[in-house]
């Protein structure tokens, strides 16, 4: 998965996001808004006595800092100088792209998007969590992050149109790359470091005595990075290559729930624990083909940045001064 890209994405999107907000600020700040009272004539020989909130409301205020205040314009101004050349952009690319795919009947099939985001998705622990990611740190609702998703892949698509591949081509990419189609197995572990194999037994005593994981790592483990967060190593994949070689293959050979330890790590003795394992089978068939067809394409190609320069020169892009 191209994370940068999609990154990338995401903070354009946040800041479309922000001035979309700053626009409803106005609206709601406005003194025409759609009050019923505002545009009944009666309204105004109804008693009311004004706050300081709708004294503010009238005057389009949307912050004070001791006492000085924050303008919806002036907001809405910040937001467009920021964000406003690089919003306009990708709306700009979103209508190119709408219009080439329709040109050349391009479409995203829901498998495709399904398999582009269950690349996303790794390293989360569920598909919940990934969606409560993306609301709670970049203000992305699940509707949002299939929207771009749906645009980059279709950009990818008019990308490697012109790109001709021959079937060895994609055979021997296969080949040379068997770690990205294989089957993978990814493991949720706990650990505990410590700087002597006694110690290490001591935490395995313990933990047979009934002491809990996660207060035992805060006591003993000296990795600092995990320790206060029960030892959570989160999902790695077996054979990642930043975890001891040793440690990831007898933690293969554990059930779900189950210890085992010492380990001689790099920084001491380990004592780990499986929590979860996730077996990803390998890809087959036409999905292996065109998977690996799209990824040689791609690289092939031009970039997508250049791609997208293409289509907005094509379609006669201009901002309206």
């Amino acid at each position: 998965m191209k994370k940068y890209g999609v990154v990338k994405a995401v903070v354009v999107l946040q800041a479309i996001c922000m001035i979309v907000l700053s626009v409803a600020v106005i609206v709601k700040l406005s003194p025409f808004s759609d009050d019923p009272e505002q545009h009944d004539p009666d309204s105004e020989t109804k008693a009311h006595t004004p706050s300081d909130s709708d004294t503010a409301l009238s005057n389009g205020i949307a912050a004070t800092v001791g006492g000085v205040p924050i303008t919806a314009a002036e907001l809405a101004a910040q937001l467009k100088r920021q964000y406003g050349t690089n919003v306009l952009r990708t709306m700009m690319v979103h209508k190119a792209i709408d219009l080439e795919a329709e040109a050349r009947q391009l479409s995203v099939s829901s498998e495709e998007e399904d398999r582009e985001l269950a690349a996303m998705m790794e390293g989360y622990d569920s598909e919940e969590v990934f969606y409560e990611v993306m609301e709670d740190q970049l203000g992305m609702t699940e509707s949002d992050v299939r929207e771009d998703v749906q645009y980059r892949l279709l950009l990818e698509k008019i990308a490697i149109m012109t790109v001709d591949l021959s079937e060895v081509e994609i055979e021997n990419y296969i080949t040379a790359h068997p770690e990205q189609f294989a089957d993978r197995l990814r493991l949720h572990l706990q650990w505990i470091v410590t700087d002597s194999e006694q110690e290490a037994d001591v935490v395995l005593d313990r933990l047979a005595a009934g002491d809990s994981f996660e207060e035992l790592a805060l006591a003993y483990s000296k990795d600092a990075n995990t320790a206060e967060t029960g030892g959570d190593l989160g999902l790695i994949d077996s054979d990642d290559p930043f975890y001891d070689a040793g440690m990831l293959e007898e933690a293969s050979r554990l059930q779900t729930g189950e210890t085992t330890g010492p380990i001689q790590v790099k920084d001491g003795y380990a004592v780990i624990q499986l929590l979860e394992r996730q077996k990803t089978d390998g890809l087959t068939g036409h999905i292996l083909y065109d998977t690996a067809r799209k990824e040689l394409a791609l690289s092939k190609a031009k970039p997508l940045n250049e791609i997208e320069d293409d289509l907005l020169e094509q379609y006669n892009a201009e901002i309206t001064p």
